[in-house]
């Protein structure tokens, strides 16, 4: 029976029977502002802890904005490596592309600079899931990362693949990170607590976040939609985000 790895956030483990089974693609899903970005962060900083090398390849977000938004909640995620695969602005005259895969750009995130990262006036550098495909398959040789989140598919369906290719090119990438052995965290932006639709099928789990908004408030709750391979709880749980990250209030029975 092969040993499950923690996420970091205890009541989701206990939700996940012990945690999740090494080596697959899984999919975290919510609404904007549910908390998929600080889930992903938490599981990588459980890696960092059990002496793993982990990856946040950013596609939505600039990685000044992810480490400063990271460290309010008083983690240290200064040994956390990124990769900006965030594409420049397209411009209307023409101008060299230079693709990802032929400039790796990790770093840790305690040597990120504090500003965003500018487009370049020479040559603009685009993201293409072939590129980051191409990306990764060299940062992987180079190192052996444990743990990897990807934020977002969303980002890359829209911005880094052409609608015709949309489906295949999804279950190429995802089929790579399977085949490279990766625990891999990938978020996707859902609408009106709705799941997800392509990913869901092709990744070997779900953990789905629900915002609604409450007089009191906003309510959060999460719960587990798919998990293959592993018993997991089937009802949603109450959870919160506050100072040091997110918390499900569940016990392990």
């Amino acid at each position: 029976m092969v040993e499950k790895i923690r996420t970091g956030i205890a009541g989701l483990d206990c939700m996940l029977k012990g945690g999740l089974i090494p080596g697959r693609p899984y999919i975290v899903s919510g609404p904007l502002g549910s908390g998929k970005t600080t889930l992903c962060m938490q599981f990588l900083l459980e890696g960092l802890k059990e002496g793993e090398s982990v990856l946040f390849v950013a596609l939505e977000e600039p990685p000044n904005e992810i480490r400063f938004n990271m460290e309010s909640y008083g983690w240290k995620v200064g040994d956390v490596e990124i990769l900006d695969a965030n594409s420049d602005i397209r411009r209307f005259e023409p101008k060299p592309i230079l693709e990802i895969s032929s400039e790796i750009d990790v770093v840790p995130m305690k040597n990120v600079p504090s500003k965003i990262r500018k487009t370049p006036d020479g040559e603009s550098r685009e993201t293409t899931v072939h590129s980051l495909q191409q990306a990764l398959k060299n940062l992987f040789k180079r190192k052996d990362y444990g743990r990897i989140v990807i934020d977002s598919i969303t980002a890359l369906r829209r911005f880094c693949m052409k609608d015709f290719e949309e489906s295949l090119s999804t279950q190429s990438f995802i089929r790579f990170l399977t085949e490279a052995g990766k625990t891999a965290l990938m978020t996707v932006e859902t609408i009106d607590n709705t799941g997800s639709d392509l990913e869901t099928f092709l990744a070997r789990g779900e953990i789905r976040l629900h915002k609604f908004r409450h007089e009191n408030g906003i309510k959060r709750f999460i719960c587990i939609e798919k998990y293959k391979g592993s018993s997991h709880l089937e009802y949603i749980v109450p959870m919160e985000i506050k100072k040091g990250g997110i918390f499900v209030y569940e016990e392990e029975t």
